[in-house]
């Protein structure tokens, strides 16, 4: 018998899942595509977080989450910016297919925003406690509150994540 090892990362329905989480529990002003995709990066692969640049009250906050470091986890991460560049068509696809679908509201995207559409607000409703697991409720309140607070003005969230994607 063989075995496939599956990769959230790397998956782009699970990908779609996490981005209606991300963009139903977003509260500030909707997220750049850049935001959206770092926010993404970080919500799937939380113990990366304890490689960024944040502010003192962010990283208490950050902290309280008790989340291992990555030299702590089960599973051996390769660079950040070796596998957010890696999830890049992944994180690109699945925003073309939300996009499609009319999940996103589409007057938005043409200003490189990003919220939910009516219909993807009522998919969220319908998926009723099915789109987050248990174990990522915590992850996703930090990346959509604390942490998309910080990155704003000169550099942005490049500075403090130092992820850049090749070409842009």
């Amino acid at each position: 018998m063989s075995y496939r090892a599956w990769y959230a990362q790397l998956d782009v329905f699970d990908t779609a899942r996490r981005y209606l989480a991300i963009l139903n529990a977003w509260r500030l002003d909707p997220p750049s595509r850049d935001r959206l995709f770092i926010s993404d990066f970080y919500f799937v692969n939380p113990p990366l977080l304890h490689l960024t640049h944040m502010s003192a009250q962010v990283r208490r906050d950050f902290s309280a989450l008790g989340i291992e470091k990555p030299k702590d986890a089960f599973i051996n991460f390769p660079s950040p910016s070796i596998l957010y560049n890696r999830m890049t068509g992944i994180q690109t696809q699945a925003l073309h297919n939300l996009v499609g679908k009319g999940l996103l509201d589409v007057n938005l995207v043409d200003k490189d925003q990003y919220r939910l559409s009516d219909l993807g607000l009522r998919v969220v409703r319908e998926m009723d406690g099915r789109l987050v697991l248990p174990s990522e409720k915590e992850v996703l309140a930090f990346v959509t509150t604390a942490f998309a607070s910080i990155g704003e003005g000169k550099g942005g969230l490049r500075a403090i994540t130092g992820l850049r994607r090749l070409g842009t």
